[in-house]
Order: C-alpha cells, then structure tokens, then sequence
C-alpha cells in the first residue's frame, strides 16, 4: 500500500494482495522506519462505527477508516476508488484507490513485479 501526501490531501493506493488482505481482515497497515527507533504507521481500516470516510492522526500513526458496507463494496468489485472532500478545516481530502498497472511499458520497468491490478481502460502504449 503506497501513501501519497500533498497539501492537505492523503491518497493511498494499494494493488492486488492489498485490497484481497483488506476485503478479509478489515486492516491493511504499513510502516515506515526513521532513525533512533521512529516510526509512521499508516493503515486503512474498515468499521461498522463510521458512516462516512474519516482519517486520523494519532501517536505516529495516520487512520483512514472506512464504513463497513462501502469497504467491502469497494473491495469486492471493479470500482475503482473512494474520495472525500470534506468541509474546509475538517480533515484532508482522501482518495483510495486501487493500483492498476502501468499503461506505458517503460514506468512497468522501473518498478518490475508489483502486483497491480490489471488496467481494463487500454493496452500498452509502448
């Protein structure tokens, strides 16, 4: 699962094993390591708790937390991504999405044997 921040938007993408280890715990976590013994932690999580998308920030970690039915929805089918743009002051915006492979030749090279979801929207363009 890859996490992309920019201003005040949070988007993460997950391939193929991401989105099947979501759609059966409910969890997907990743970390990353910092020097003297830091870490972020960032997961997506599905909840019977929330009604709408919601991210959170606490103790180095960053939550995005999805309601139940719409987690499992999304998992499950060809749909592609959530978003959220919540009301000014509120949160970031969100956009999950799922990873799909590269449509140019070259950008698969230089990440080979990443497990994205097959692309449906074309062929190559090499």
């Amino acid at each position: 699962m890859k996490l992309r921040i920019h201003g005040d938007s949070l988007r993460l993408r997950l391939n193929r094993s991401d989105v099947k280890q979501f759609l059966e715990t409910g969890i997907r976590k990743e970390s990353i390591q910092f020097g003297s013994g830091s870490k972020l932690t960032y997961t997506l999580e599905s909840s019977s708790q929330v009604s709408e998308m919601e991210a959170h920030y606490s103790q180095d970690c960053i939550r995005v937390v999805l309601p139940l039915g719409l987690a499992q929805e999304w998992a499950s089918s060809d749909r592609i991504s959530l978003s959220l743009d919540p009301a000014e002051n509120s949160g970031p915006s969100l956009l999950i999405e799922k990873d799909f492979k590269c449509l140019h030749d070259e950008d698969s090279k230089t990440e080979p044997g990443l497990d994205q979801v097959p692309n449906k929207f074309g062929r190559s363009l090499a």
